[in-house]
């Protein structure tokens, strides 16, 4: 099976791309660029203003225990007209939004628990697990922002914080306002048009309250088309084509409330959301030398979700408590069906596999602060109670063309989990420069499962973290974050369950324990100045019970765990500001991303990567903000390379789009819109699939045959058109 173990031309060539584009424009810029950057005292031109530069602030913030902050004003973003809170932190030099720290890549959020993300809100962060911090930066207009701070996590009395983390700090001082963005979507290939994508919000303020009412809808259409050759020994090749389309709409309610009543504040957060999801698959053989043959496989997913959060917060006892609670639930109706037909006479074969479930989580957690011993200590606990009710059925198609259900009672059950927690933490400044951060405690968790596979079984478990933050010098900062740290697990990973688009069944394992992890987390930053600024992160893991597909007793697969897995690997970011070198208006970002992991494999026992993560990848995006107007233009390349997956009688690579580009137009100001035009996917990436099926285990079985889909998406074409009313 081929294998892609290294940086393709296409990285070259985009590099090369972007250096050349850069020389002409500094060249034809370089003779005029101090005019440009000069314009009359009248003009209002976005292209005119200056790239972001931040003011350096020794003193600590109203949440700090010490350090340099990095303060970024409204004015510093003029050049980039942002409309929102979030178009502002996307223009931070050498700044990235991330989410939240786990156990292993792809983990959810246990519960609430301490902060993770780099990014807060007024020096809070949200109360909500469904709302992003994306999602709720996109509703703070940018004129209600008053600043953005950039300061070490570990240096804020927030536990769980480390390393370069952004405090916007937003007022809405009156009236109503509202903002909206359209995102529709087309292309060359089979995918459908896409109209529905966007977001409306309107906010404002009412006595002590301010609101916001919210709508948006993450849809996404998608579909690809190509050849899909499937290979049997002794090399007898099978050519088909394989076309897919898929819908889905998710459209979204939501409501935020903040209440000011001086030392007491409390926030509420609603929110209620529909899904609909379509696809279909058919394949065909294009071989007229072989008997006709055809697969059809059609998915559908119906369901809501809602969530309720909210926090108050007020003084008591010398110190501040703050309350958070959180209810959220989320039903899945699911359904898949696939029928092989042949034309040969005989019947068609079918199998259809159907989902039903309730998910709901409910979290309380409590939070004490007080300063007092020469610094912060917090004291927090929670309590969360997870819940899944499934039933799950299988049928397959009869010799009269109906579905006969057949039994399959593994699919069906319920899972709860109950936890505490209780941690402490401790933070204080030990010199001028270098500030610590302690954090130690212990969750006790039962998780019971009903059904065919009943069984209970409780867990206690240690956490807590170590983080240091260092001022090494002006403009460079340092810090270290040791953790340990306990993973959410999936709860439908119980249950057994049958994916017809790859012809896989898993079993279902009431063994499952949530992972944990030692994390090592080293962060370097340096601000160039008029230049930019650049971070360099190194990380490594530490892994037991790590989830991964394990053999079965008896035959079989399911997801399990494996005693240890280890990942290790580091991450560049950082923009260089272009005007440094006469090219007014450009700058070009950088993020780069290095890992490697390792677990013992459960069949073969050879050590190997984790499944389908990110081995390598880069992203460059330039943009050029033309002096004396409102047009911008730019780049944007992505190069990924990914590792395969494993099962234990399946090997292979499934993977979208290793290699993208595009390159864009925005105008600022039509008629008081925003409009930005893109065409993406410039190096024609598509949707791969390379695996190797075995008659049983990898490490003893035969192969029965090797399939090799490439299905092309085509060009893509973007427009997006925000505003503000």
């Amino acid at each position: 099976m081929r294998r892609t173990t290294g940086w393709s031309s296409a990285t070259a060539c985009a590099l090369a791309l972007a250096a050349a584009g850069a020389v002409p424009a500094a060249a034809r810029n370089g003779a005029n660029a101090e005019d440009q950057a000069s314009p009359p005292a009248d003009a209002a031109i976005t292209g005119d203003a200056p790239p972001p530069a931040p003011t350096a602030v020794a003193e600590p913030a109203a949440s700090a225990a010490g350090g340099e902050r990095q303060v970024y004003t409204p004015a510093d973003f003029a050049r980039y007209a942002p409309r929102t809170a979030l178009d502002m932190l996307r223009n931070v030099p050498g700044f990235s939004i991330e989410g939240g720290a786990g156990p292993a890549p792809g983990a959810a959020q246990r519960g609430i628990g301490q902060a993770s993300g780099n990014v807060l809100v007024n020096g809070e962060r949200l109360s909500s697990k469904s709302t992003s911090v994306s999602d709720q930066l996109v509703r703070i207009a940018a004129g209600d922002v008053t600043r953005i701070e950039i300061v070490d996590g570990s240096t804020l009395n927030i536990p769980g914080l480390s390393g370069r983390v952004a405090n916007v700090i937003a007022t809405r001082t009156g009236g109503i306002a509202g903002r909206f963005e359209w995102r529709p979507q087309a292309s060359t290939g089979p995918a459908p048009l896409r109209w529905s994508q966007g977001d409306v919000s309107v906010s404002g303020t009412t006595g002590p309250t301010a609101w916001t009412l919210s709508l948006r809808n993450d849809s996404f259409y998608g579909g690809s088309a190509g050849p899909n050759l499937i290979t049997f020994p002794p090399g007898v090749v099978e050519f088909r084509r394989n076309e897919t389309r898929s819908k889905i709409d998710v459209p979204k309610l939501g409501a935020s409330l903040r209440f000011d009543l001086g030392e007491t504040q409390a926030n509420l957060n609603l929110s209620y959301g529909r899904r609909w999801f379509n696809s279909r698959e058919d394949e065909a053989r294009t071989d007229r030398a072989l008997t006709p043959l055809s697969r059809a496989l059609r998915t559908r997913d119906r369901g809501y979700d809602y969530e309720i959060g909210g926090d108050i917060e007020f003084l008591i006892g010398g110190g501040r408590l703050k309350l958070i609670g959180l209810e959220s639930f989320e039903t899945i109706d699911f359904s898949t069906q696939s029928v092989l037909s042949i034309a040969d006479g005989r019947p068609a074969l079918g199998s259809r596999f159907t989902r039903s479930s309730d998910e709901g989580e409910r979290v309380g957690r409590a939070e004490y602060r007080r300063a007092m011993l020469g610094g912060d200590w917090q004291w927090s606990v929670e309590a969360a109670f997870n819940r899944l009710d499934n039933v799950g059925a299988l049928f397959f198609l009869n010799p009269a063309g109906s579905f006969v259900e057949v039994p399959f009672p593994a699919a069906t059950g319920g899972v709860r989990e109950d936890r505490y927690e209780s941690i402490l933490s401790y933070g204080r400044p030990l010199t001028d420069k270098v500030t610590l951060q302690l954090a130690a405690g212990a969750e006790h968790s039962t998780i019971a499962q009903s059904g065919a596979n009943a069984l209970s079984r409780s867990f206690l478990r240690p956490k807590g973290s170590l983080n240091l933050a260092w001022a090494a010098a002006e403009g460079f900062d340092v810090s270290m974050e040791f953790a340990r740290r306990v993973g959410q697990l999936n709860f439908a990973d119980f249950l057994a369950a049958v994916n017809l688009s790859q012809d896989n069944t898993d079993a279902g394992n009431n063994q499952l324990r949530p992972p944990q992890s030692w994390e090592f987390e080293l962060e370097m930053s340096r601000n160039f100045g008029a230049w930019g600024s650049a971070s360099v992160k190194l990380f490594h893991d530490w892994i037991q019970d790590y989830v991964t597909v394990i053999p079965v007793l008896g035959g079989g697969e399911s997801s399990g765990n494996v005693p240890s897995a280890k990942r290790r690997g580091y991450s560049v970011q950082g923009t260089w500001q272009m005007d440094s070198i006469g090219f007014a208006g450009a700058k070009t970002d950088l993020n780069l991303h290095i890992e490697e992991s390792t677990l013992k494999d459960p069949v073969t026992r050879a050590r190997r990567a984790f499944d389908r993560t990110r081995l390598k990848e880069i992203r460059l995006d330039f943009r050029h903000d033309v002096p004396r107007t409102d047009l911008a233009w730019g780049t944007e390349f992505r190069r990924s390379i990914f590792a395969p997956y494993y099962r234990v009688s399946e090997f292979g690579y499934d993977y979208n789009v290793p290699t993208f580009g595009a390159v864009f137009a925005e105008h600022k100001d039509v008629m008081g819109l925003t409009v930005r035009a893109r065409v993406g996917n410039l190096f024609k990436g598509g949707s791969v699939l390379h695996r190797a099926i075995y008659a049983g285990p990898r490490d003893r079985a035969p192969i029965l045959f090797r399939e090799n889909r490439r299905r092309g998406v085509g060009y893509v074409f973007n427009l997006n058109v925000s505003g503000s009313f």
